[in-house]
């Protein structure tokens, strides 16, 4: 992938990523902060509503002519303060106001009437901080003889406020050190996920260009041996049977490389589907056998069977008898004459066990790590008749994978190399 691509999926990923974290930090602190904020005025606003309703009831602040007096016992004595104003907004002087308002706390309340509220409210008086709500008395009411207009009802919550800024600074740098955080998960989750990104990309450039490579290769052969024919245009088929046998070979190959191309993309896109079915596994793997065995005797080689297997299980015939055509022919390909390859199936562990064991000439160590990549051969020159196209090994893989299977390979004893291809039932 080009720098520039990947530098711009990566930064797009990183600002989607800590844009969402931005989001849902930014939602939970605000509703943190409102939760907080609502239920830490609750009991002071619970008090105000107390008193209020306290005046209520006694019909106070109701549309009534008749004088009413408010008894100081209707002030009750709780962390709410009050201050009875008459209908010039001039605080009533008397024992309880003069007891309890004349500090300097209070000298700063001024009374308005246009500032008559239900609604609690927070003001601030010389630095303290109050809850507070005012209520408007209709005519007539009197307290200790003298006739009151308006009150408001006070709670201090200075102390409040004070646990209110700090839980903001708490609040502030607590999401500020989990931006930092969502700042730097955001750059290396980016990172992370353009990995695999990186990685299938990197997999589908050496895909395409030794899939060129392979293509361009048979399409040469076939082109010089034809542009070789028609320089002969008096021969006959007998005597150019030579130039068309070899171009037929190449065709077969680049018939058999596109298959394979084919069935790797429709494995890599999720196109192919299994269709499994309840097989008898040692009828199934005499049929796939038989022909190996004739085969293997023209070139003085042996294949054997041996099935275990009481049960039926549940297959996709046209893969697993794709798979191991893959193997036998891996095996008669690169085992000499004499050689035995032997194809068994058991069951182990309620797992179907099918194993191509070969005498051989083996496979390296390090070939091991790389048996099953794409266009991977371990013969470097390209042999026409053992060389294949690196792809079979790739295709038996993915088969096993897709049967939730498992494919290993190791070495034969004495000499040669065993595939074990290991499958749930």
């Amino acid at each position: 992938m080009p720098n520039i691509i990947n530098k711009r999926q990566q930064i797009s990923g990183f600002l989607w990523q800590f844009g969402a974290f931005f989001v849902i930090f930014t939602f939970l602190g605000l509703l943190i902060y409102w939760t907080y904020t609502r239920s830490i005025y609750q009991s002071s606003d619970m008090a105000i509503n107390q008193q209020v309703r306290v005046w209520e009831q006694q019909k106070y602040l109701a549309d009534d002519t008749t004088t009413k007096r408010i008894p100081s016992t209707s002030i009750p004595n709780t962390r709410t303060e009050v201050i009875l104003f008459d209908k010039k907004s001039k605080v009533v002087v008397d024992q309880l106001a003069a007891n309890v308002y004349r500090s300097e706390v209070l000298a700063g309340i001024h009374f308005q009437k246009s500032g008559v509220s239900r609604p609690i409210t927070t003001i601030e008086v010389n630095g303290n901080h109050y809850r507070m709500a005012s209520v408007a008395f209709k005519n007539n009411v009197t307290f200790e003889d003298t006739k009151v207009k308006y009150a408001m009802v006070l709670v201090n919550v200075t102390d409040t406020m004070f646990n209110l800024q700090r839980f903001k600074q708490v609040i502030f740098w607590s999401f500020g050190t989990f931006g930092l955080l969502a700042l730097a998960i955001s750059y290396v989750i980016s990172r992370r996920n353009m990995i695999p990104i990186l990685k299938s990309w990197q997999r589908q450039q050496d895909f395409v260009d030794t899939a060129a490579h392979e293509l361009r290769t048979p399409l040469a052969v076939i082109q010089g041996k034809l542009e070789t024919m028609l320089t002969h245009p008096e021969d006959t088929i007998r005597n150019q049977s030579s130039q068309i046998i070899l171009s037929l070979s190449e065709i077969r190959r680049l018939n058999a490389l596109t298959s394979n191309m084919l069935t790797l993309a429709k494995a890599g896109s999720n196109m192919t589907k299994l269709e499994k079915e309840a097989t008898d596994i040692a009828e199934f793997l005499t049929e796939i056998t038989a022909p190996y065995q004739e085969m293997a005797q023209f070139d003085e080689k042996e294949v054997t069977l041996a099935t275990d297997v009481p049960q039926q299980v549940s297959i996709d015939r046209k893969r697993i008898h794709q798979l191991l055509v893959l193997l036998l022919d891996n095996a008669l390909k690169y085992s000499s004459s004499g050689a035995k390859i032997a194809v068994s199936a058991t069951v182990e562990r309620k797992k179907l066990v099918l194993s191509v064991a070969d005498t051989g000439s083996g496979i390296s160590d390090e070939a091991k790590k790389h048996i099953f990549d794409r266009f991977y051969r371990e013969d470097k020159t390209g042999n026409r008749e053992t060389g294949g196209t690196g792809l079979g090994l790739s295709i038996a893989e993915w088969i096993v994978l897709a049967h939730n299977g498992k494919i290993v390979v190791y070495d034969n004893k004495p000499q040669g190399t065993v595939f074990k291809v290991t499958l749930p039932m």
